[in-house]
């Protein structure tokens, strides 16, 4: 039981930390306070900007299926993140082979600062979420010590 509490703290503390807005932050911004880590992720709607971002600079990508599968799992993540832990293994595994299909796709195109920007907020996020994947999985797998 304790185990449990202790998870639930655990996603609701970074739940908490992610939720942090700056809002003195746009999406052009170069400013210190763009490298906090509220700005590290896509959330608190830079995902939709990110969204319009890719549309605009991989047309062909965002209509493949991973890039649905991609921003399904994201846009789930931003909802609720605790939501991201009841996908199945099969979701998780596409997920994570999107990810790398944005990455590529991402390098390929100009790497000036905003793609590169962009590419780091989305792997930071894919990153996150794995995180909170693979805490579960290690909560699920210790016995309770009650």
């Amino acid at each position: 039981m304790k185990s449990r509490v202790t998870f639930a703290s655990l996603i609701l503390g970074l739940g908490l930390m992610i939720s942090e807005s700056s809002a003195a932050t746009t999406i052009f911004d170069d400013s210190p306070a763009s490298t906090k880590p509220a700005n590290a992720l896509l959330v608190n709607g830079s995902e939709k900007q990110f969204a319009l971002f890719v549309e605009q600079k991989l047309n062909n990508f965002t209509k493949k299926s991973s890039w649905q599968n991609f921003m399904s799992v994201v846009s789930l993540y931003n909802q609720n993140p605790v939501a991201v832990l009841s996908l199945d293994e099969a979701s998780r595994k596409k997920f994570n082979e999107a990810n790398v299909q944005l990455s590529n796709e991402l390098a390929k195109s100009n790497g000036n600062l905003e793609v590169t920007r962009w590419a780091n907020q989305a792997n930071q996020t894919a990153r996150m979420i794995n995180l909170l994947w693979n805490v579960e999985a290690e909560a699920s797998k210790t016995p309770d010590a009650e």
